[in-house]
């Protein structure tokens, strides 16, 4: 069966990328075939700008990013979207942060990524997804807008740091658990969602021509905003239920096979 479908947005890690942070084989492939056709592909992330544009360096000029969870959209190195927070809610955030043991913030920002030197027992966790950073020893040292702050957890993040932060900042802002040791913290009402949704606005593109994949909590917004919504097979159970369709795993080249299914 194909639809028609203008705009496909997919999450990278679980989703498009296998456990290897590997792109699919045929990969190139379908991103000529898409271009051909004139369909809009995102690439929607956790991650920050820079570690994307390294990613994605071969199509930076023909696809979108949304990046810290939907606090930043770019284009061809153009920043067209962006919700960043308050300086003084930082600083509260810090405080409460800095009680909490067996965790390590991020604070990214429109000028980069700002962090102290990394703990060794971080690295592992931090290394793919930030290794281009301003190091600071003070977080006073800051000097940027800040799209999210990024905490590791090396309890959990489910389990313990957002358990502690969201009854303190839930109802202020945006929380969101992102990975199994991850979880950020936006401003208030910044999600995957919202950025794809002024994406389709910006580009005069329904809900029922968007195409949209996920695996991961930080996706449940952006896949509401698609009527072809796929969860893919090796997310957590409880996902499911926020996609209309299950894609095969990230393993198997879930997305690209739905996209050959559906589009072309």
């Amino acid at each position: 069966m194909k639809v028609n479908i203008k705009l496909i947005a997919t999450d990278m890690d679980g989703t498009l990328f296998n456990d290897k942070k590997e792109f699919p084989p045929s990969f190139d492939e379908k991103m000529s075939l898409l271009k051909e056709k004139g369909i809009t592909f995102i690439a929607a992330s956790g991650r920050s700008y820079p570690k994307q544009k390294e990613v994605f360096q071969k199509y930076i000029d023909d696809i979108y990013f949304i990046c810290d969870n939907g606090a930043l959209v770019k284009h061809q190195n153009n920043t067209i979207f962006t919700n960043t927070m308050d300086m003084s809610c930082v600083r509260e955030i810090i405080k409460e942060c800095e009680k909490i043991d067996g965790i390590f913030m991020i604070f990214c920002g429109l000028k980069g990524v700002w962090q102290k030197e990394t703990p060794p027992e971080f690295k592992q966790h931090i290394t793919s997804y930030y290794d281009t950073y301003h190091l600071i020893k003070d977080y006073s040292e800051i000097d940027d807008e800040i799209l999210k702050i990024a905490i590791c957890d090396l309890n959990g993040s489910a389990n313990n740091s957002f358990k502690i932060l969201e009854p303190i900042f839930g109802k202020n802002y945006s929380m969101a658990v992102s990975g199994a040791v991850w979880m950020d913290i936006m401003k208030k009402g910044v999600n995957k969602g919202l950025a794809l949704k002024f994406l389709q606005q910006k580009l005069n593109i329904s809900k029922s021509e968007t195409m949209v994949f996920g695996d991961f909590y930080n996706d449940i917004e952006m896949l509401e905003n698609s009527e072809y919504s796929f969860v893919m097979e090796n997310a957590n159970d409880d996902m499911k239920q926020f996609g209309k369709y299950i894609a095969p795993s990230n393993n198997d080249d879930g997305v690209m096979k739905m996209i050959e299914k559906y589009v072309l």
